[in-house]
C-alpha cells in the first residue's frame, strides 16, 4: 500500500475495503454524545433509534422530526502511510409521532454502511519484461437504511417495540491499470437489498430502573453486479466487456441482541449497553480477513443543572460516554477494533427543541501485520424540533 487518499466519499477509511464497508459511525440525538447507548433510554429528549420501545415514550400527541450530519476527520497511519482526510455526510432523517399516549411511530432514512477508500500507485513488473504497470484502485458507495419503527405501551411500566428495516445501496469499486501504451479500466457496480426484522422492550422499575432489550433477527441481502471493462490503446477506445444484473453472493447478515440498563439519581443520568453480533454463524469469509462475533461495551452519562427549572441553562444537558468495538473481521488473526470517548451538549431551542452537538475521539485498527492505525475526530450536530399535534382547537 504506497499510498491513501480521499475527501469526496462518505468516509474515507481504508477498512471500508472489507464486507459492505464500515458501519455507520455517528448516532442520532444525544445518543452520540453518550457513547451511543440509547437501549433503556426514553424519547423525552428526541427520537431514540436504539430501541423501537422507545417511540412509545415520545411525549403525548407530539410531533417530531429529527435530522442530523457529522463531519470526521481521519488521521492514517502506517508504515509507509500517514495521511489525513476530511469527509461528511448525513445521519439521520426522522419523522416521530406519538397518539394519545398509547403508542409511537417513526419513518427514518439514515446511512447503514459506508465505502471510501483508495489504493493509489502500485506498482508492479511485467513478467518477463522490464516494463512495469501501476495499478489505481478507488471505491466508493454504500447500503442506506429505511426503516419504520413501533412502539407500543403495553401495561405499567413496559413498553414493546418493532420495526422493519429496508437495506439498500451500491458498492463501486473501479481498477485502473497503465502501462506506457496502453490504459485498462475496469469498473465493478455490486447492488444489494434485502430487509431486516427487530423486536424491542423497555421495562422501568422503581421509576429509577430501567431496562431494555433490543433483537435484530439475521437476514440475507441479495446481490447483483454490472461490469464494465474499457481499454485505451494507441488513442483507441475499445469496450471489453459490457454486463448488467450479473449475479454475486449473497451477503448475510448475523442475529443481534443488545441489552441496557440506565438510572437516575438527582439530576444525573448513568447509562449503560452491551450489543453481541453473531457473525461467526453467518459462514461467511473475506478475502482477507474472517467474520468473527462482534461485541460492543458503552457507557454514558448525562448532568442537567435543573430539569424543572425555568431558567434556560438549567437545562442545558451535559453529556459523556466511552465505547468499544470488537469489530467483526479478523486478518491475520488480529482483531480490527475500536476505542471511543464522546463529549456532547443538549441546547434548548423554545419549549421543546433541542439542538444537540458532540464530539468524540476514536483510535481504530493497528499498525500491526498489514494494517494500518486510524485516529478519528468526529463532529455530529443534530437538532430535534418537537411539537404538539393531534388537539382539537378549543373556542370559548
Amino acid at each position: 500500500m504506497h499510498g491513501y487518499s480521499q475527501t469526496n466519499n462518505l468516509t474515507s477509511s481504508p477498512y471500508s475495503l472489507f464486507g459492505l464497508g464500515v458501519e455507520n459511525n455517528s448516532n442520532t440525538g444525544r445518543n452520540s454524545g453518550l457513547g451511543k447507548t440509547g437501549i433503556s433510554l426514553d424519547a423525552s429528549k428526541g427520537i431514540n433509534l436504539t430501541n423501537s420501545a422507545s417511540f412509545a415514550t415520545i411525549p403525548e400527541d407530539e410531533f417530531v422530526f429529527d435530522f442530523g450530519g457529522s463531519a470526521e476527520i481521519i488521521n492514517v497511519f502506517a508504515d509507509d502511510i500517514k495521511e489525513q482526510s476530511i469527509t461528511s455526510q448525513f445521519t439521520n432523517i426522522s419523522l416521530g409521532f406519538n397518539s394519545k399516549g398509547k403508542y409511537g411511530m417513526g419513518l427514518t432514512l439514515k446511512p447503514a454502511t459506508s465505502v471510501g477508500y483508495s489504493l493509489i500507485g502500485l506498482q508492479s513488473n511485467i513478467e518477463g519484461s522490464n516494463e512495469t504497470f501501476t495499478t489505481n484502485v478507488e471505491g466508493s458507495g454504500g447500503l442506506n437504511e429505511l426503516r419504520l419503527d413501533y412502539g407500543r405501551y403495553l401495561f405499567k411500566n413496559l413498553n414493546v417495540g418493532a420495526k422493519i428495516s429496508y437495506l439498500f445501496g451500491k458498492i463501486e469499486e473501479t481498477e485502473t491499470i497503465a502501462t506506457d501504451e496502453s490504459y485498462l479500466a475496469i469498473t465493478e457496480s455490486n447492488y444489494y437489498n434485502g430487509a431486516q426484522l427487530g423486536l424491542g422492550f423497555q421495562y422501568k422499575y422503581l421509576d429509577t430502573h430501567n431496562f431494555g432489550l433490543t433483537v435484530d433477527f439475521p437476514t440475507i441481502l441479495k446481490g447483483s453486479k454490472d461490469v464494465r471493462i474499457s481499454k485505451y490503446s494507441n488513442d483507441t477506445y475499445i469496450l471489453l466487456e459490457d454486463t448488467d444484473g450479473e449475479g454475486i453472493d449473497n451477503f448475510n447478515l448475523p442475529l443481534k441482541v443488545g441489552i441496557g440498563y440506565s438510572t437516575s439519581f438527582k439530576n444525573i443520568l448513568v447509562t449503560a449497553d452491551y450489543n453481541r453480533s453473531f457473525w461467526s454463524s453467518t459462514n461467511q469469509s473475506d478475502a482477507i480477513g474472517n467474520f468473527t462475533d462482534q461485541n460492543i461495551f458503552a457507557l454514558g452519562a448525562a448532568y442537567t443543572r435543573n430539569p424543572n427549572g425555568n431558567k434556560y441553562w438549567d437545562l442545558v444537558d451535559y453529556r459523556l460516554g466511552l465505547n468499544y468495538n470488537s469489530g467483526y473481521l479478523k486478518v491475520d488473526d488480529k482483531k480490527i477494533d475500536t476505542y471511543a470517548a464522546s463529549l456532547g451538549i443538549g441546547l434548548p431551542i423554545g419549549r421543546r427543541s433541542l439542538l444537540n452537538i458532540s464530539y468524540s475521539l476514536s483510535k481504530k485498527g493497528t499498525t500491526e501485520s498489514i494494517l494500518v492505525e486510524e485516529y478519528i475526530n468526529t463532529l455530529n450536530i443534530n437538532i430535534s424540533l418537537s411539537d404538539k399535534w393531534f388537539q382539537k382547537t378549543k373556542y370559548e
